[in-house]
């Protein structure tokens, strides 16, 4: 068991697709994380920089904001050919 985790650790990101990140960083992510993911098509291995999406883990309370949240994972998820369901995994939002 431990072999296999191990393994897995190992050949995570060599087999995870391109990195979730803002389109605006030119840096490299402080806090990338490598999270596993079900979809329609089975589970995948994904990457997420996770502080480039904090800020959408809140709701907010004006319906022009909710709409703004709305589109920006909409637009997340067709750059990466997520589905809405995979996007709200990978970004860990409860809503």
């Amino acid at each position: 068991m431990k072999r296999a985790l191990l393994l897995m650790l190992m050949t995570g990101p060599a087999i995870a697709g391109p990195c979730l990140e803002a389109p605006w960083r030119d840096q490299p992510c402080p806090n990338v994380r490598y999270q596993s993911v079900i979809g329609d098509n089975g589970a995948r291995m994904v990457c997420v920089c996770a502080p480039d999406f904090d800020h959408l883990k809140t709701i907010p309370d004006t319906v022009a904001g909710k709409a703004l949240r709305t589109k920006e994972l909409e637009r997340i998820a067709a750059s990466y050919a997520l589905s809405d369901s995979e996007v709200r995994q990978l970004l860990q939002l409860e809503d």
